[in-house]
């Protein structure tokens, strides 16, 4: 079952909520409230909080991610990083980086969200019935604590201030 608290892990990790993680985490909350899908509302949250410069191109290419990528399988969320991270990763650096120093990225968050969440998977984070009271509500938490945990690894990698 997924955790909707801030758990041990992060501090284990070396992951600490900060002030602007918690904004984050608020802000994409309430643009999945204003009906963005998961994966847009965690993206516009570091768009307004996180000063990412994220365009809307981008935007519209992670609408196809919302509802794990319509077959509730990979979770929007986790695709941010496990793929997409590169906007994270180069938003306060020009310089591309080289593949080599661009995947570790990749697979140390997907394994750090794994263990957090419990998988990656759409379906297992979310056991009810799509578009369903009780699964707009767990959506709606783990989207808020997610965009905090995205936070929090972006910034102790140094890629977010």
């Amino acid at each position: 079952m997924p955790k909707y608290i801030h758990s041990k892990l992060s501090a284990q990790e070396g992951l600490v909520m900060s002030e602007l993680s918690e904004r984050i985490g608020k802000a994409a909350g309430n643009a999945f409230k204003s009906g963005f899908n998961c994966g847009e509302a965690i993206l516009q949250a570091f768009r307004t909080e996180g000063g990412l410069k994220i365009d809307d191109n981008t935007m519209r290419m992670v609408t196809a991610f919302g509802g794990g990528m319509g077959t509730r399988e990979l979770f929007a969320a986790r695709w941010l990083v496990g793929n997409g991270h590169q906007l994270f990763c180069w938003a306060h650096q020009p310089q591309e980086k080289p593949l080599p120093e661009v995947y570790p990225y990749s697979k140390e968050y997907h394994d750090l969200f794994v263990k957090e969440f419990g998988s990656s998977e759409c379906k297992d984070l979310m056991p009810y019935e799509f578009n369903t009271r009780e699964h707009l509500i767990n959506c709606l938490k783990l989207v808020n604590r997610m965009g905090k945990f995205l936070a929090e690894y972006l910034e102790s990698k140094g890629f977010l201030k």
